[in-house]
């Protein structure tokens, strides 16, 4: 159930059935689906729901977006990286040491690690700027995931799972038992790596699947399995969070990914995106399609604004800022998506 692809190559359907492995397309053809929903119909001017804080080229494409702090990292097509300075409200180009497509970004105190096509890892430099570093795989690595101690997990193409223990700086190859996950010993596409501070890691992937290790990554067990593919999750330190996918799956977990919930969230959209709060909030992004949720799932809204439905969003982030209010110093959060033609919205409802 899912494309094989390559910078070359046309996508080719290896079981003979139809099926929209779109995240798969999204790090090859998005752009030009970005670029042709562009030309169709502008974005609507003026909108209730959005507000564009920063659009590029129609070739251009983000995949993924981090904001911690002040400090924001957004990562896209051929090489693209962007930065920001004040949470997200606005973003400069920054150069960059590679062309290749960049899919991944994890940020854990000063250390930060993209990853990339043809096993592209880069690693922020102390007095700012980005290097590469030097690895021995060539996979394409579609997701990033850092914690505290330096344990750093990428995932990619063909069940491919790389391991770093000093935040990016060496790796090295896992081999993971997919024969004890399927007869056929079938190696999936991964889109997802999860690392928390105790060592545990959750990988989400083609067929639902769900990969967990509670040793940093020495044994591994599968916690579900289903049919869609997995495209993105995102997880509370509380062990609570949401799992996103193909055609229209949404998938809730309260107990850091060992047990899941399907949720119906009313779509049928491929869904690329999400990201959750303690408080309930819940956001969803995909192609054509943004949904939000204020009570953890149980309900949800469809945002209806043109640029959302005639395009494509992908990666979420949100900034935060010291507000005064009346009942003392408060934190506002700002929601920002990104994807077609490298744009960057924030959301204001």
């Amino acid at each position: 159930m899912r494309f094989i692809f390559s910078e070359e190559e046309e996508l080719v359907n290896r079981t003979g059935k139809l099926t929209a492995q779109w995240l798969a397309l999204a790090l090859t053809c998005l752009p030009m689906l970005g670029a042709a929903a562009a030309e169709a119909a502008a974005p609507a001017e003026g909108s209730e729901q959005l507000a564009t804080v920063r659009t590029g080229i129609p070739h251009d494409a983000i995949y993924d977006m981090s904001i911690v702090g002040a400090h924001g990292i957004a990562v896209g097509a051929f090489g693209q990286i962007l930065e920001s300075k004040d949470a997200g409200a606005s973003w400069a180009s920054v150069a960059s040491p590679t062309q290749f497509g960049l899919f991944g970004v994890a940020v854990n105190g000063d250390h930060k690690v993209i990853v990339g096509q043809r096993g592209t890892v880069l690693l922020g430099k102390a007095d700012g700027g980005w290097e590469a570093v030097k690895t021995d795989f060539d996979s394409r690595l579609m997701k990033v995931g850092m914690n505290a101690s330096g344990l750093t997990i990428a995932v990619g193409e063909f069940g491919t799972v790389v391991r770093s223990k000093d935040f990016g700086r060496t790796w090295e190859k896992l081999k993971l038992d997919w024969a004890s996950f399927r007869e056929d010993g079938y190696e999936p596409h991964l889109y997802s790596a999860i690392v928390s501070d105790n060592g545990r890691i959750v990988l989400g992937a083609e067929f639902a699947y769900v990969i967990v290790s509670t040793d940093g990554g020495v044994n591994w067990h599968l916690a579900t399995k289903g049919e869609k593919s997995i495209f993105s999750m995102f997880m509370l330190p509380d062990g609570s969070g949401f799992a996103v996918g193909q055609e229209g799956l949404v998938m809730k977990t309260a107990d850091s990914g060992d047990t899941w919930t399907t949720i119906d969230a009313k779509s049928n959209a491929n869904l690329f995106g999400v990201w959750c709060s303690q408080h309930g909030e819940v956001v969803v992004t995909g192609q054509r399609a943004l949904l939000r949720s204020s009570d953890g799932g149980a309900t949800w809204v469809t945002y209806t604004d043109l640029d959302v439905i005639r395009n494509w969003y992908l990666p979420i982030a949100v900034g935060e800022a010291d507000m005064k209010a009346a009942g003392g110093e408060q934190v506002s959060q700002t929601v920002y998506v990104a994807g077609h033609n490298g744009r960057i919205a924030r959301l204001l409802q």
